[in-house]
């Protein structure tokens, strides 16, 4: 029954484009790639300290001054008709979607502690960003969510890709001392790339204070400490068992041992 509803709102949505709006009008509405407009603009749409609901608003009243033209607001009641039905047609098929990714957006930020004093530093910048005749500008956060907030429709990139690769930046070389910090960047998009018409490149560049670089690699060994004790602790199963994963015992990691099937 939704499906048929959705699809029948669709039509209706179509036909009013098609159809009922003059053409100057329609020439000028953008309902193509709504799916490309949503993911746009829910990223700079969350609110972190507000009730979800106030996220996927604001991502839809963003989507539809995009999807819709804002200079002929007062033209025809008709413009006013296509309005409602595309927005209640967003609201009935990407609430739940939104609803999924705030709450994941909420959580992160949640977590997001931050111990070792870590900066993320978003760049627009026509040369490499160590070049002293760059131009563009830099802007800083304490927290890599409330960098995307800022600037993640800036980019079209999956921004999950972004901290996964900045997550796993722990050296920081010495030519990017900068002050009291130490540097890493990350590229993110070049001029050229594909939906950079800026004509600029944008990094992230990832600081973290001196003092704390020991805190890093100190983390970084008791990792790899611990992948050997695990590596350890899968061989002692005894002979005609095989080990499933890990478990906790007595506030220890120890093997799953089970019985090998034959």
């Amino acid at each position: 029954m939704n499906v048929v509803t959705n699809m029948s709102q669709k039509e209706t949505i179509r036909r009013i484009l098609r159809e009922e709006l003059n053409k100057p009008i329609r020439r000028r509405i953008n309902f193509s790639n709504i799916d490309g407009i949503i993911k746009k603009h829910r990223t700079g749409s969350f609110q972190k300290n507000e009730p979800v609901e106030k996220s996927i608003d604001k991502t839809i009243l963003q989507t539809m001054y995009e999807v819709m033209p804002r200079d002929f607001e007062d033209y025809d009641v008709d413009y006013h008709k296509a309005w409602h039905e595309i927005k209640t047609y967003i609201r009935n098929n990407y609430s739940e979607e939104l609803r999924q990714y705030f709450e994941k957006r909420q959580k992160d930020s949640d977590e997001d502690k931050n111990p070792l004093g870590i900066k993320y530093i978003f760049v627009k910048h026509d040369k490499p960003y160590y070049d002293s005749r760059w131009r563009g500008f830099a802007d800083g956060f304490d927290s890599f969510d409330d960098m995307i907030t800022k600037y993640g429709d800036w980019v079209d990139v999956d921004w999950d890709e972004v901290k996964k690769k900045l997550d796993k930046i722990n050296d920081y070389p010495e030519s990017t001392f900068t002050g009291t910090m130490k540097s890493r960047p990350l590229r993110i998009s070049n001029i050229g790339d594909e939906g950079n018409s800026w004509g600029y490149n944008f990094s992230i560049i990832k600081q973290i204070p001196k003092e704390n670089i020991d805190k890093v690699f100190s983390n970084k060994g008791k990792q790899e400490e611990m992948k050997e004790v695990e590596q350890e602790l899968v061989e002692r199963c005894w002979k005609g068992y095989t080990q499933k994963g890990m478990k906790t015992m007595f506030g220890k990691r120890y093997p799953n041992c089970v019985k090998k099937k034959k």
